[in-house]
């Protein structure tokens, strides 16, 4: 399993998101390319970081954890009402957006969108679907929604296809 691989490298949190992320870009295509392949990384780097023995207890300590190992932003909040999940990521301080090469925040091309749903699918703490094609304009905040399943998901491992 690639996820093995992976840990006997010593690849790091970064090197295995943009593994599985390109290793996924020629099976899809357009703005949904970008949250399918993020999507399936992200479910790739639960099943990794629960290789390394790290497993969330929710979605805030899930989130939490996936912030602290990638670094991805300076301010995130995470809010839950009713069957929906709101995950604000700061503007100014998320060092992934793609949309900061033209100006663009939201961007249709976010990876966030799908690595959030797919690492918090993979930790096993919530079952998502998306709110939308895409991150909305929040003022300072971009802002993911999600709609929550009724269930959580299975804790199961994704390989990234060969």
């Amino acid at each position: 399993m690639w996820v093995e691989n992976a840990k006997e490298r010593w690849m790091n949190f970064y090197h295995v998101y943009l593994a599985s992320l390109v290793a996924r870009l020629p099976s899809a295509s357009g703005a949904e390319t970008f949250r399918e392949a993020s999507e399936g990384a992200g479910a790739d780097l639960a099943s990794y970081v629960e290789r390394l023995g790290l497993r969330a207890a929710d979605v805030e300590d899930a989130l939490a954890l996936l912030n602290a190992a990638m670094g991805l932003t300076d301010r995130l909040r995470v809010l839950a009402e009713g069957g929906a999940l709101e995950v604000r990521v700061h503007k100014l301080s998320c060092r992934m957006c793609p949309g900061l090469l033209n100006g663009s925040q939201p961007t249709l091309k976010c990876t966030l969108y799908g690595l959030v749903k797919g690492f918090l699918g993979g930790q096993g703490v919530a079952a998502l679907e998306y709110d939308g094609p895409a991150p909305v304009d929040g003022g300072e905040w971009c802002i993911l929604r999600y709609r929550l399943k009724a269930t959580p998901p299975a804790r199961t491992a994704q390989a990234a296809p060969r």
